[in-house]
């Protein structure tokens, strides 16, 4: 039997570590696509002014240029509606010259495409006019990004590497189904830009061939991956009622993988802008079916678990139509075709950047099994949106106009590093404080009623007239004011804390004394003298109310005096969203004025004692005088 235990842990382990590695080998190729964009931040790649369908359409010769005189492909006599002949051009044999110039305007999706400086390229262009097609060779030119553009795409690329780290992370830590599912989604889908690393294998069509096999499987898996982490959060387990369509979910990768193999087609003489954009919108109705999915499943889940729900599907909502609107109008036409232009490079960037909140809720709800009320980072994000773009057009004309100055009064360089980025900076962190304040106080109504109930309670603590009333007050005010599930206040007495009467989701069966040697978690908070964030296993191991009324939040009322110490255990709010971090800078502050309370109370204890043993002793002193006196 030790044997075959053994031999079933050794078996384990071996697939533990092929895993790790597959992990370590996926996230390194995810990395490598778009970390090589830092390159235009810095610097410029090349282009040939030339956007191309997946038909083969010319439909623009000027982007990314600002003229067509910067243009290569309208200095050569391009024009919109020009095509270029895929049957004369196509990847047959692979390694031909051809293949290898159709592969730097096209690279198996069409829209605007960069290549390195000077590179070279022969197209064969039949005219819009008609009449047989000619032979056009253009060399690439530099297009460097305007400091907009390269504050977008620095944006993208570092919001794409920090949430696939992220999800790396998750995996590696937690792997099962549901974290695997939001690796393989995140790693093809994130915000970051690939073009710096299409435009390095360009060389090497094969290479390029490659990359667009492993592309056709990653997108086939990314959008099967966020189907199971769909179906299967928070507890990586899925439901009866769903396992008919986690089944279907790998006939789903199949045909994302084989729709994106049939868009490469272009590269062997056949058009396909139209599967192109069927992919897309394939992709887009698998988004909605997961938004679905999420929305039918959080109507059955325990209050906990639905209020992680609700960041995921917040996070969903954000994320996936942001990404999908800005693939279609980077890669496909269909933009256009919709409304007769093309976007920006600066706008298709800012349109990726949502897709990292999907990342980032995602990851937080896995990674807590409590959460904050799901408005609060809502609140803080938009805010800080609505500032960078409020700001971000006078500071560009800034720019443009201590550009100006700069030429005719030489600035030094160490001006805006050191000088004006900080005073930006200091400027957008002031307004972020100021708007949140005032969006806090216009719709954050609940809050600040609270607030102003605990103040009161302040006061009725400086009047109370013994410990248990300042006991009685905390837990009802706080639990009250805040709706939690669960409070009790646990006060020194003897050495040994004990619970008050009016404790809130506190059963019978539940603690009633903590002890330092065995209770060090939930009185931590006392040694290191601010609130402590509680698990809920530790309720678990310490017999501390479980569900709901497990609590999340240890809270010391510190003092000199050890009967004027005592803690406060808190459950998260009814509605099982965690306590946040404006919630819990209330309850510290509460928490001290209850120690001035405590501290008050037990000081005119003492008086009183210290009199009554005062009468005592001049009681009997006089007791003994008239003994004395009559013997």
């Amino acid at each position: 039997m030790d044997s075959r235990n053994n031999s079933a842990e050794k078996e384990l382990s071996s697939r533990f570590s092929i895993g790790r590695v597959f992990l370590a080998l996926l996230t390194v190729w995810a990395l490598a696509m778009i970390t090589p964009g830092l390159q235009r931040v810095i610097d410029s790649l090349g282009s040939f002014g030339l956007s191309v369908d997946n038909d083969g359409n010319i439909t623009d010769v000027v982007a990314p240029f600002q003229s067509p005189a910067e243009s290569p492909a309208s200095l050569a006599g391009i024009v919109p509606g020009d095509r270029i002949d895929l049957k004369a051009m196509r990847c047959i044999p692979i390694n031909a010259p051809r293949c290898a110039s159709l592969v730097s305007v096209l690279g198996g999706l069409g829209g605007t495409q960069f290549a390195l400086t000077d590179r070279q390229i022969t197209l064969e262009i039949v005219p819009r006019s008609g009449g047989s097609a000619k032979s056009v060779t253009l060399k690439s030119a530099p297009a460097p990004l305007s400091p907009a553009e390269r504050a977008v795409l620095l944006a993208d690329t570092a919001v794409g590497i920090v949430v696939i780290v992220i999800a790396f992370w998750l995996v590696w830590t937690r792997p099962n189904w549901m974290t695997w599912g939001l690796f393989l989604y995140v790693i093809w889908i994130n915000p970051g830009q690939s073009f710096t690393y299409y435009a390095l294998l360009q060389r090497w069509p094969l290479a390029v061939f490659a990359q667009e096999s492993a592309e056709a499987l990653a997108q086939g898996a990314a959008f099967a991956g966020l189907l199971i982490f769909a179906l299967r959060f928070p507890n990586d387990r899925t439901e009866p009622r769903w396992q008919k369509v986690q089944w279907a979910v790998p006939l789903l990768a199949l045909t994302i993988t084989l729709l994106t193999l049939l868009g490469f087609g272009n590269m062997f003489g056949n058009p396909t802008e139209r599967i192109t954009e069927v992919t897309f919108l394939t992709g887009l109705a698998v988004d909605a079916i997961v938004l679905l999915i999420l929305i039918e499943r959080r109507r059955v889940l325990p209050p906990l678990e639905e209020k992680r729900m609700r960041w995921v599907i917040w996070g969903c909502a954000i994320g996936l139509p942001a990404y999908i609107f800005a693939e279609l109008c980077q890669s496909a036409d269909l933009f256009r075709h919709l409304w007769g232009f093309s976007p920006s490079q600066a706008f298709i960037g800012l349109l990726y950047l949502p897709n990292g909140v999907l990342a980032y809720f995602a990851s937080q709800a896995v990674w807590q099994r409590r959460v904050v009320r799901v408005w609060i980072p809502l609140r803080h994000g938009t805010i800080l949106v609505v500032l960078s773009l409020a700001l971000g057009v006078p500071i560009f004309q800034l720019h443009e106009k201590l550009t100006n100055v700069e030429e005719g009064f030489r600035l030094p360089a160490w001006i805006w590093p050191l000088v004006l980025a900080p005073v930006l900076l200091l400027l957008m962190q002031r307004l972020h404080e100021s708007g949140v304040e005032l969006v806090d106080r216009a719709f954050n109504r609940q809050f600040h009623s609270a607030e102003r109930e605990l103040k009161l309670t302040a006061e009725e603590i400086a009047r109370a007239q013994c410990l248990e009333d300042i006991d009685r007050l905390l837990v009802e005010s706080a639990g009250r004011a805040l709706c939690l599930s669960s409070c009790a206040v646990f006060r020194c007495q003897e050495n040994v804390f004990r619970r008050s009467k009016n404790a809130k989701g506190w059963g019978a069966c539940t603690k009633t004394e903590l002890r330092a040697e065995s209770d060090a978690m939930a009185l931590r908070s006392l040694e290191l003298g601010k609130s402590v964030r509680l698990n809920q296993e530790d309720s678990e191991s310490l017999a501390l109310p479980t569900g709901i009324e497990a609590p999340c939040l240890s809270v010391p009322v510190r003092s000199g005096i050890p009967e004027a110490t005592a803690v406060l255990l808190l459950g998260p709010h009814e509605s099982g969203n965690d306590i946040d971090a404006d919630e819990r800078e209330m309850l510290e502050k509460l928490a001290a004025r209850a120690a001035a309370g405590y501290e008050r109370v037990v000081a005119r204890l003492l008086r009183e004692q210290v009199a009554e043993l005062k009468a005592e002793v001049n009681a009997l002193r006089n007791s003994v005088k008239t003994e004395i006196a009559n013997p």
